[in-house]
């Protein structure tokens, strides 16, 4: 029996299903030409191909999205974005690409930079997912000013402003609200279109089912840190020491910096901090109206 229900639950979760004619990313509606329904399809079948993958990662969605969610709302980023990281990542905090791009949104270190970020010998925001994601919807406001649609600044996020402006269909898209989207169109964009779908169908499908996971952690977060040592902040929190060094990677001594209140986070299943009160605002760079000094590093090129 007990070999019968690991052999149920590794089975693949996805049913072949035509790709809708259109989505809605923010206030853009996309539309589907035939051309990429296969390619759509084809990505969706690969996410669905391991039930364990499934559910794990909707694991890690319902423990970061709470805190991802009001950030990106904040900045006026459309809420399909949050799907972005897990397509940039997996939602691995040390995940690292080819090209050098880190943690959560893969960041590489000169754009995490300018996008306000901490990278030193002490600490890497990178792999901090309030900061990284504060990060990451400072970039997208920068260049949806310039694009004015929230699909090619999705595209400028893989290949950069600048090479988002000599893109010809981006730059057709422009103060549009419907656009269309072919086989042609960067892959970038597809696979993102399809991730965004299948995972937002999957959380769908889990509440018309009344599907809740059991004990779900939460993500605690805790701010009176400053120049503290991980031992001290774990006694005062009342948790292991390997579990707050394992969940914080972006502390990369055994100490918080005394320069300002990072946030530690922690997951519980006791909610004694409100997070809904203590999600920090966005606070973009002293410069950000200013041209910047050189070209925006694109966070991820494979």
């Amino acid at each position: 029996m007990k070999s019968l229900w690991i052999l149920l639950f590794c089975l693949p979760v996805f049913a072949k299903t035509s790709f809708p004619d259109s989505l809605l990313i923010g206030n853009v509606k996309v539309f589907i030409h035939p051309s990429a329904k296969s390619i759509l399809e084809s990505e969706q079948k690969r996410l669905g191909s391991s039930k364990r993958f499934v559910e794990g990662m909707k694991e890690k969605m319902r423990f970061y999205f709470p805190v991802m969610e009001p950030l990106l709302q904040k900045a006026g980023i459309p809420n399909e974005f949050k799907y972005l990281s897990v397509q940039e990542s997996g939602l691995n905090p040390i995940a690292v690409s080819s090209s050098q791009a880190v943690g959560y949104w893969q960041f590489k270190i000169g754009t995490a930079t300018d996008m306000g970020m901490k990278v030193n010998e002490q600490v890497d925001e990178r792999k901090h997912i309030i900061e990284a994601t504060k990060g990451a919807a400072i970039y997208f406001t920068r260049n949806n000013r310039v694009l004015n649609n929230w699909v090619g600044t999705l595209l400028s996020y893989r290949v950069g402003l600048g090479t988002a402006k000599k893109t010809p269909y981006v730059m057709d898209w422009v103060g549009k609200s419907d656009i269309q989207v072919d086989s042609t169109t960067d892959w970038y964009v597809l696979r993102f279109l399809a991730y965004q779908k299948f995972w937002a169908d999957e959380f769908k499908k889990d509440d018309s089912l009344g599907i809740k996971p059991a004990n779900q952690s939460k993500l605690v977060l805790y701010e009176n840190t400053r120049g503290k040592n991980l031992y001290e902040i774990a006694d005062e929190l009342n948790v292991s020491y390997d579990d707050l060094k394992k969940h914080n990677p972006w502390i990369l001594n055994d100490f918080v910096p005394n320069d300002k209140n990072y946030i530690v986070y922690h997951p519980s299943n006791v909610p004694f901090f409100d997070n809904s009160k203590r999600i920090p605002t966005i606070e973009e760079p002293t410069d950000f109206l200013l041209p910047p000094k050189k070209k925006l590093d694109n966070p991820q090129q494979e």
